[in-house]
């Protein structure tokens, strides 16, 4: 039986790339997001690899809407081995322009996404034996207007995923990130704008390594991957 992914964030670029990329190499992949239209996509490209894919709608950062959709992806698809969460930033202005709500959809939405999705698969991973958590994010600081609040995403994805890298490790579960380094792209860029780019290329492959069985010993690691080979 084919491992299961599933997959948050993935409607376009990066995250849809991807998705795909997981799939070309024997994954079936559950694609979670709140636009089913928004995804079509993603899910045409997934399924036109021979995997099986499945499209459900769910709020990443709401716990219910999470706990539904992973038992519609344990029914249509299986538990899943591999958790990969896309997370974008949005440039919501300067500091001083900044509203609580600007802050929590740029910053508090996507680090809750994270810790909920990875909560949620935790103890299907565990009874099935080991599995992968990864962050794709696309946080890196630099001389974007929005470098700040990417700073704090990267520095809580790290944190986040080097506490659970240790809690989990004796349970053959890893915890990893993978961050664009330079400014410069984003992953809600679209794919033809990214697929020649070594960024791109090397963003995928990471994800491929980080989600298969020789990245077992790799766990609570920031990996950052420049925009030039």
């Amino acid at each position: 039986m084919a491992r299961v992914a599933m997959v948050t964030g993935a409607a376009h670029g990066i995250g849809a790339d991807a998705s795909v990329r997981l799939a070309e190499h024997g994954m079936d992949v559950a694609v979670l997001g709140a636009d089913e239209t928004a995804h079509a996509d993603t899910v045409r490209r997934i399924t036109e690899t021979g995997r099986r894919c499945v499209f459900v709608a769910a709020d990443v950062a709401d716990a219910g809407s999470v706990d539904r959709a992973l038992a519609r992806v344990h029914s249509e698809l299986g538990d899943p081995a591999v958790l990969l969460a896309c997370v974008g930033t949005v440039d919501r202005g300067p500091l001083g322009e900044l509203s609580d709500q600007d802050w929590a959809e740029a910053v508090g939405h996507p680090l809750r996404g994270v810790f909920v999705t990875s909560r949620a698969v935790v103890d299907p991973m565990i009874k099935n034996g080991g599995g992968r958590i990864l962050a794709l994010a696309d946080v890196a600081g630099g001389d974007r207007p929005a470098a700040a609040r990417n700073s704090v995403v990267e520095t809580g994805l790290a944190g986040f995923v080097r506490t659970i890298a240790k809690e989990l490790r004796p349970f053959g579960i890893t915890a990893n990130v993978v961050a664009p380094e330079p400014a410069g792209t984003d992953l809600t860029a679209t794919a033809t704008a990214t697929a020649g780019s070594a960024y791109a290329a090397g963003a995928l492959d990471a994800v491929r390594f980080l989600a298969g069985a020789d990245a077992s010993a790799v766990s609570g690691q920031i990996v950052h991957v420049a925009m030039t080979a």
